[in-house]
Formats: C-alpha cells, sequence, structure tokens
C-alpha cells in the first residue's frame, strides 16, 4: 500500500534558510522589537519568533496568526516585511492543518516576494498534503529552479512524482536529492519505494540499508525493508525488520498490518490474527488489518469471522475487488452459493479480467438451500484462498494496474511499464501485473522481460499458460524478422524529439548528446542533422553547425530555406522578428559570417548594452543572465546568455556573460572560449582581458594570464582588475615582490577591495609577517564575517610569534582547518545544523586558539537551540582575542534571546567601542533598549544606524515602532498626571 510522506514534508515546513552570523542576527534581534504590553496589536517576536510557545498547541498558534495579521494586513508596511509575516502565518496555519489557509497565505507571501524558495516548497508540501500532485510538483519546481541544490526540495517532488505513479521521474529526483546532500536519509528511503515499484526488491532493499543507517529510527524505512524482504519471500527478514519498528513505534498501525501479513504467509494464524488485531486497535480504519484478520480467520476455519472482516474492507473501501473476490470463495466453503455468486459478480465488475476465476451462478437461478450445497475440502480452498487472495490483496495494487491499462491504451507504453512495476511492487503475488507488463514489454520489443514476466505469471496463476505461450508466439517470430533499421529511425524519431525539448530549455549538452545519438541510429535524418546545427550555434560552434545544417539541405533540399533564410538575412534584407525558437533555428542554420570587430566596444554599461543589442528579447536575456549571475544562479545565467547568443549571435555581452558564468562554475576551458570569442568582437574591451587572465591562472596557463592582464592594465590602466590580475599571475609565477606591487596599485585605485588586501598579504606572508597582518586586518575590516580573512591573520601571527601562546604549538594545518569549515558551512546552509556543529568541532580541535572556529560552532548551536552551549564557545573566542567583535555581537544576540536584555547590551556596548561605524550593532543595541521600554535610547541607536546605513529597512522600521511606543508613552504620561496618579511607571516589556 502506497504510503503517505505528510509527516515528513510538514517537518521540512519548519526549515527556513539562515544566514552568516551577521546576516542572522538582524533576524534575531527583530525577534526581540516588538510593541510593549500595553499594545499587543503588532508583536513582530511572537509572530517571527522560533521558539514553540509553552501551553496548548492551538492556542499558540491562535496568538501566532493574530501576531502575524497585524503585520501582513498592514498596507503601510514594508512588503518584505508583510511578505515574512504571511509566511510566518502560513507556517502557524500548517500546525493547524489548515492547509487552505496556509496555501493562501505562501501564496500572499510568494506575491510580495516572488524569489522566497521556501514559500514555494511549504506550498508544494501543503499541496501534496491536500493530495494535488500536479500543483505540488509545480511549486517544487520553482523552488528547485530558485534554490537548484536544495536536496529537500528534489526529494519532495520525488515524492510526489511517486505518487502519481511517474516511477522513472521520482528516481531521478531521488538520485538528484542524495547527490545534493548523500546524508539525506528520506532521499535514500523513498529511492528504495520507487526502486521497489519497478520491481527490483534488491535494489529497494540497498537504498533501505542507507537510509537506515543514516537514520536507525526511520520506522517507514523499515518497515518498508520488511516489505521488500518479503516480496522475495524472506518473511524471517520482514518479521525481523517489523519487529525492529515496532520497538522504535510501538504504535505504528501499519506495522503491526504488515507483520501480520507475514505471520500469515507463513501459516501463523493466531500470530497474524493479534498483529492484525493490534492494527485495528490502533486504526480503526486500517483496510490491511481487517483484510490479513479475514486471511487469517479463513485460514483457521472460522468463515463467519473471515466474512466479517472482509465485509469490513468493503466497508471501509467498496471498490476492493480483492475483498469482493476473496470473500465469494469464503461463502462458498461456508455453502451460501448466492451470496458466493453475487459477490463474485461484484469482484467482475470491479476487475473484468477475474472472470472465471469465481462462480457466479445462474442468472436466474434461486438460491440452493446451504444444506444441499456440497462444501469443498478445507484445506485444498484455505489454499485457494491465499492464492487468489494474495493476488489482488492490495487496492493500490488493483488500482494501480487500472491506471497502467490506462496509460497503455493512451499511447503512453513505458509509462505503463513502470506503473505495472508499482503494482508489483505493492502486491508480489499479482499473476495480473507481471501479465499485464510481458504484453506491454512485449509490445516494445522487451523480449527478456516479457519473458520474465509471463514465467512469473503461469507460476502464480497456470492459467494464464495458453495465453502465454500465444503473447511469445506472436514476439519471438516478430523480434526474430523485424526491420532493425526501421526500430533504428524509430529511436531517432525519439531522440530528437526529446533534443528538441532540452533545446528549448536551453539544455544545450544534453540535446547534443541526443543529436548525436540519432545521427547514430539514423545517418539519413535531416531533422537530426538540422536540429543539431541549432545545438551547436548555442554552444559556439559556427562552423560545425553550417556543416550539419549543409547536411541537412543535401539528404532534403526542402530544409534549405532554414539555411538559406538566414544568409539572405545577412545580406541586408530586413525580416520580420522571429519568435524563439524561429530565431535559433535561423541561426543555427546560417554560415559562419568573418567577424567584424569593434575598436570602439570599451565599456560594460547599461548604456552600452542597450545601444549595441538590436533585439530586445536578446537586452531583456542580458538583463536577466545578469541578475541570475549576481544571484550566483549560474546554470540559469549561462542558458539566458544562450539566448542572447541565438538572437544575436555577435553580441559580446552574451559571450561575456557566459564566460563569467562558465569561470564561476569552474568551466575555465570553457569560460575562456567565451572570452576569446569576446575579445574577437571587442579587441579594446579591458574586462574581457583580466577575466580570461584570471581563468588562465586557475588553469595553469600563468604567461597566458600575464599577457592578457598587461593588455587589460594598458588598455584601462585605471581598472582595478586588471592590476589585481597582474598580482595574481605573478603570485602563481612564485614572483612574490611583483605581485605584492601589483596588488598596491589595484588598492590604490579601490581601497575598499578586501579581496586586494587579503591577496597582497598572502603574497607578504611569506617574509613579512607584519605586512601581512596589517593587510588582513584591512581585509577584515572590510569583511569582518570572512572566516578565510580571520584564519589567515591568526596563521601571520602565529608565524610572527606574537602571541606566545601559539608559539609553544604548532601552527594549524591550514589545509585541514579550512576543509573542516568549509564542510560546516555546507551542511549549515543545508540546515544540518548537528553535523555542521560537528564538523567545526574538527576545526576547533585542529586550532583550539582561533576565535572563528569557536563563533562558527556557536552559530550552529544557536540554531539547535543549544543557547548556552553557543554563549559557551563565544566567551572562549573572547577569552583567546578580547577583540573579537563578532564575539560580542553574536553573543549579545543569543542574551537577548535568554531574556537577558542588561547583559546584551553590556556586550553591544563593547563591540560599538572597538568598531564605532558598524550599524549592525547599534541597531541590536537600540532593539534591545526597545525591548527594555527605553524608547529615548532605542530612537538614539537606531537613528545611528540609519546614517551609517541609511538602506536598512529593519531599522528604519524599528525606529518607526519607538518613536510611536516613545508618543504612546508620553500621552500614557500626560494622562495619568491628569488622574494625579504616578506617572514613572514603565511599560512592561513584551513577551
Amino acid at each position: 500500500m502506497l504510503r503517505r510522506i505528510g509527516a515528513f514534508l510538514r517537518a521540512l515546513v519548519g526549515g527556513v534558510s539562515r544566514g552568516p552570523l551577521v546576516v542572522l542576527a538582524v533576524m534575531l534581534v527583530l525577534g526581540g522589537l516588538s510593541e510593549p504590553a500595553a499594545a499587543v496589536v503588532k508583536d513582530p517576536a511572537l509572530c517571527f519568533g522560533d521558539e514553540k510557545s509553552p501551553g496548548d498547541a492551538k492556542a499558540a498558534a491562535d496568538r501566532r496568526i493574530a501576531a502575524c495579521t497585524a503585520i501582513a494586513e498592514d498596507v503601510t508596511e514594508a512588503s518584505p516585511l508583510r511578505a515574512k509575516a504571511y509566511f510566518y502565518r502560513a507556517r502557524a496555519r500548517d500546525d493547524m492543518q489548515d492547509w487552505d489557509g496556509a496555501i493562501a497565505d505562501y501564496g500572499e507571501a510568494i506575491a510580495l516576494d516572488p524569489k522566497r524558495a521556501s514559500a514555494y516548497f511549504n506550498r508544494g508540501a501543503d499541496w501534496f498534503d491536500k493530495g494535488d500532485d500536479d500543483r505540488a510538483i509545480a511549486d517544487f519546481n520553482i523552488a528547485i529552479s530558485l534554490e537548484p541544490s536544495d536536496s529537500q526540495a528534489y526529494s519532495s517532488r520525488g515524492s510526489a512524482f511517486l505518487h502519481k505513479g511517474k516511477v522513472d521521474a521520482a528516481i531521478l529526483d531521488f538520485q538528484q536529492a542524495i547527490e545534493a546532500d548523500p546524508g539525506n536519509g528520506r532521499a535514500h528511503a523513498e529511492l528504495g519505494s520507487a526502486l521497489a515499484a519497478t520491481g527490483d526488491q534488491e535494489k529497494a532493499i540497498a537504498a533501505y540499508n542507507e537510509a537506515i543507517r543514516i537514520d536507525p529510527t526511520d520506522v517507514t524505512a523499515l518497515v518498508n525493508r520488511g516489505i521488500a524482504h518479503a516480496a522475495k519471500g524472506g518473511f524471517d527478514r520482514a518479521i525481523a525488520d517489523y519487529d525492529t519498528a515496532l520497538d522504535i513505534d510501538p504504535r505504528s498501525a501499519d506495522a503491526y498490518a504488515k507483520r501480520g501479513a507475514a505471520w500469515a504467509n507463513k501459516k501463523e494464524w493466531v500470530r497474524a490474527i493479534a498483529d492484525a488485531n493490534k492494527a485495528i486497535e490502533l486504526d480503526a480504519g486500517n483496510v490491511d488489518g481487517y483484510y490479513y484478520r479475514a486471511v487469517a480467520w479463513a485460514g483457521k476455519g472460522n468463515d463467519d469471522r473471515a466474512i466479517a472482516d472482509f465485509g469490513q474492507v468493503i466497508a471501509l473501501d467498496p471498490n476492493d475487488a480483492g475483498a469482493w473476490f476473496a470473500r465469494s470463495l469464503v461463502r462458498a466453503r461456508r455453502g451460501d452459493a448466492a451470496g458466493a455468486a453475487a459477490d463474485c459478480r461484484k469482484a467482475i465488475a470491479l476487475k473484468p479480467e477475474k472472470a472465471g476465476d469465481c462462480d457466479v451462478g445462474p442468472a436466474d437461478a434461486e438460491a440452493p438451500a446451504a444444506e444441499t450445497t456440497t462444501k469443498p475440502d478445507l484445506s485444498a480452498l484455505t489454499k485457494q484462498l491465499e492464492a487468489t487472495g494474495r493476488q489482488i490483496r492490495s487496492k493500490d495494487a488493483a488500482a494501480q494496474i487500472r491506471d497502467a491499462l490506462k496509460q497503455q491504451v493512451s499511447g503512453d507504453v513505458p509509462g505503463a511499464i513502470a506503473s505495472f512495476g508499482y503494482a508489483i511492487s505493492l502486491d508480489p503475488d499479482n499473476a495480473e501485473a507481471y501479465y499485464d507488463r510481458a504484453v506491454a514489454a512485449a509490445s516494445q520489443g522487451d523480449d527478456a522481460l516479457a519473458t520474465s514476466d509471463c514465467r512469473r505469471a503461469v507460476e502464480l496463476d497456470p492459467k494464464r499458460a495458453d495465453a502465454c505461450a500465444a503473447l511469445m508466439a506472436q514476439t519471438v517470430p516478430a523480434a526474430a524478422t523485424q526491420d532493425q533499421a526501421a526500430q533504428d529511425r524509430a529511436a531517432a524519431r525519439i531522440l530528437v524529439e526529446r533534443a528538441g525539448a532540452r533545446l528549448a530549455q536551453y539544455g544545450v549538452d544534453g540535446a547534443l548528446l541526443d543529436f548525436d545519438k540519432a545521427i547514430s541510429l539514423d545517418p539519413k535524418s535531416a531533422d537530426a542533422y538540422l536540429g543539431r546545427s541549432r545545438a551547436r550555434t548555442l554552444k559556439g560552434d559556427q562552423a560545425g553547425a553550417a556543416a550539419d545544417c549543409r547536411r541537412a539541405v543535401e539528404l532534403d533540399s526542402a530544409r534549405s530555406g532554414s539555411c538559406d533564410e538566414q544568409a539572405v538575412g545577412d545580406e541586408g534584407n530586413a525580416r520580420p522578428a522571429p519568435d524563439l525558437e524561429q530565431s535559433k533555428s535561423a541561426i543555427a542554420a546560417a554560415p559562419a559570417q568573418a567577424v567584424r570587430p569593434n575598436l570602439t566596444a570599451t565599456d560594460d554599461t547599461l548604456a552600452a548594452k542597450t545601444l549595441e543589442t538590436k533585439d530586445q528579447r536578446a537586452l531583456q536575456a542580458i538583463l536577466g543572465g545578469d541578475a541570475w549571475l549576481d544571484m550566483g544562479k549560474y546554470d540559469k545565467a549561462i542558458g539566458a546568455y544562450d539566448v542572447v547568443i541565438a538572437l544575436e549571435p555577435d553580441n559580446r555581452f552574451g559571450y561575456f556573460g557566459r564566460g563569467r558564468a562558465r569561470a564561476a562554475t569552474r568551466d575555465y576551458g570553457q569560460a575562456i572560449a567565451d572570452f576569446d570569442r569576446v575579445i574577437q568582437l571587442a579587441p579594446n574591451f579591458a574586462p574581457a582581458y583580466f577575466r580570461r587572465g584570471l581563468a588562465k591562472v586557475t588553469s595553469g596557463d600563468v604567461e597566458g594570464a600575464l599577457a592578457d592582464c598587461d593588455q587589460a592594465a594598458k588598455l584601462d590602466p585605471k581598472a582595478r582588475d586588471a592590476h589585481y590580475c597582474k598580482g595574481m599571475a605573478w603570485q602563481a609565477k612564485g614572483d612574490a615582490g611583483r605581485a605584492i606591487a601589483a596588488y598596491t596599485v589595484a588598492i590604490g585605485i579601490d581601497a575598499n577591495h578586501d579581496a586586494s588586501y587579503y591577496a597582497r598579504g598572502m603574497a607578504q606572508a611569506r617574509k613579512d609577517y607584519a605586512g601581512a597582518i596589517a593587510d588582513f586586518d584591512e581585509a577584515l575590516k572590510l569583511d569582518p564575517g570572512n572566516t578565510d580573512y580571520g584564519v589567515a591573520r591568526k596563521a601571520a601571527v602565529a608565524a610572527k610569534g606574537e602571541n606566545e601562546a601559539e608559539t609553544a604549538e604548532a601552527a594549524p594545518d591550514p589545509v585541514a582547518l579550512l576543509a573542516a569549515l568549509e564542510r560546516g558551512d555546507a551542511f549549515y546552509k543545508k540546515r544540518k545544523y548537528d553535523r555542521a556543529a560537528a564538523e567545526y568541532s574538527r576545526a576547533v580541535a585542529l586550532a583550539p586558539n582561533e576565535p572563528s572556529t569557536y563563533s562558527a560552532r556557536a552559530r550552529a548551536r544557536l540554531q539547535k537551540g543549544d543557547y548556552d552551549g553557543a554563549i559557551a564557545d563565544l566567551s572562549r573566542a573572547l577569552e583567546i582575542d578580547p577583540s573579537y567583535t563578532p564575539a560580542y555581537h553574536g553573543r549579545a544576540l543569543i542574551l537577548v534571546k535568554k531574556r537577558e536584555p542588561e547583559k546584551a547590551i553590556a556586550d553591544f556596548n563593547r563591540a560599538i567601542e572597538m568598531k564605532p561605524d558598524y550599524a549592525p550593532f547599534y541597531f541590536g543595541r537600540g532593539s534591545t533598549w526597545y525591548s527594555m521600554g527605553n524608547f529615548d535610547r532605542a530612537a538614539a541607536d537606531l537613528d545611528r544606524a540609519l546614517e551609517l546605513d541609511p538602506k536598512s529597512d529593519m531599522a528604519r522600521q524599528g525606529r518607526k515602532l519607538a518613536m510611536a511606543a516613545k508618543e504612546k508613552a508620553s500621552r500614557s504620561k500626560s494622562s495619568a498626571s491628569s488622574r494625579a496618579k504616578p506617572a514613572s511607571r514603565r511599560p512592561r516589556p513584551m513577551r
């Protein structure tokens, strides 16, 4: 029976992306920023807080909904804040299982903030829980497009595909989820379910093994592994898995029902009944519990109880043909011929292929008296009941077979084969499923599968021997005489269609593979050559594209227009702008043209892009690619720049942007090729040279890099990155002196470029430790949260001998230390905080005197709710380095969460003393003053935060709240004075 994974998805809903500690600070401080107790209309702390409120869960959810509503529905609030409020209100509704309300709120959050992947993910989970797989998949698609490495989004979409019976798509998603995060136990478990659906129980068990290794308490994986063992006849192993599952969760009705089924297969009727009883006790609607108890009662010869339980199955699911059929057999055994015939007719109506397996009786016959009916042999009938009951014991298997037959009729034979496989995984003894899959496989030429399935169908149901013999007689000769060339041509057509779909989504590499294979199968396919010409154009292979287009015309002269049209257009004849696919086609068909360099193209500005780009769609694609590039979505950026190149093959910005994106993905060879093309088109465009130079440095071509960087500096002596590029090249060549000189020029041009300070510090660290330390200090001032800079500084201090404790011990291995920190960061981004903390602990062990390692671990412990552990880590960081401001900041934020505002103020004061121009410190202290009811100080600090960072919407919102609270307190004070009452009482801080 297909199991639901709603609980799994619900557990994921609470996961919200977290950034580094400095970014997290804003989130946490906002959690402490609320109206005083006298005005509970808006309460950001209650709305946005991560902690569960004590007491009744429903009451807590209602309070959060009320707090979020006040913010979300206030149109005067900033859009980001309203989006966040809608998001948290949706989470509260999720806690109440109000899926419709949550879906509506996630929709509002998305309307205000369409780039929030977690909103799409959570809404997809809600659609899944409502049973709307298509809408769930649509939302998971968008979540994945926004976060392409989100393992949970892939595994959730896979679950929706699996629920739809799209097993192949599900398997691909689960594999992608595992690739993104090998520790995603749920992905391994769901992959096991999908593999079981194909009938490959061995691979399914292997997947379940990995899921259980990752999480030995995964009850669902244990139960499913038991089902897989049972499907192979390994009932003892299955029972062992069910035992373990019940040790972990004694209230798992599913585990009891499945163990009861295993006992029934071993003919341990008493144990089967006991387990079925327990399953029904835990879940009165458990169909499997009633079904297997009925089988066990029938095995014991207690027909009345068996009939009663089959009746209960039918009451719960009137379309369960298996229950009608089994009850027919039992009624026949006890002499109720009329009842047996009626049940048989109903079973056949639900499942026509069962005609002949039970007695429908004469249409107009009276029911014979029970005493005159000859009772069949008890043991023989019991065996028959067991055998036929196993064939359709699962209503889910029957439903899958019906769906598969519909798919087959509609022409989706591969999908039908997958669905038949799923039915087999649900009911491994279903002869009908094996036979139907054999027919479908034979129609596809898969004789091996057809033969194997027919053999198994006959083993399960000998009556199918003649049908299988006829099927094999038709299939084998056909396969022996089939025209292989025709087969290849058909396969080639399929590949061309699939490649076209990939090309439409800008999947150039995948499309090229399909076109290549299609041409190898059918060398005379004009469509394949023409399609490959388009793909080669998108890849930048103009010569190959032209050759393919010429070959397409040779094969089919009707294709000449596709190739000639572009040539005509290039001669100057105006043509109407085609749609996107027509643009790709026409450009792909064009023969290679001589490059006409633009010597005046030197700028990389919006004005230059607008003036040089003729097609507005290409301009939009350039701007879209730039946006994706800035967001770090490199695959999407490459796709956008591919569109630019398809529309305007000589547009330098398309190649330049794609080169930058490819370099970011470390595809340096392709990046260099793109920059080559840019330089052909714009020989005086300095950024193309230094970008190519940086790519060459990383690729090991130091001499080529030096030449490019020098040329960039000649073309634009004030280009910071040209000199930075020279420094990188000289450093790679081993000339630290020239590298330092180049970095110094870069810093002179842009004194706020932290990377130049860091690079110069690394070059100086070979001999001038004091200079290196000074550079690392500058880099840290510009980017205080950069762990690499902090680690490098610490290593330089250790080498210089400034820290006695450090000189007494060996300096840490920088490679191992950075590797541990990077692994920790990766797990942190995936919200695997336990594993992140473990990696940061390794970093602490490698560098016990490095404060940043403790700060990193504190960040992970904070997310786990271990406030005391986080404070201990930050305190240790400050013992090592009393000037380490991130530790003061982080500890202050945690103290706010722990309701210790006075201590938090002290830490903020110390941080501000050391770094008086850092806006987040003032924002944090101002928010803390606000929570204490000191609105004057709160307003002063928030004013200072806005002076330092005028773009801070959160500081602006905080100041607005502080001023409103101050005014309200002033009015209350005046009113109290007029009534001769004490006016000195401070408003109670909001909880």
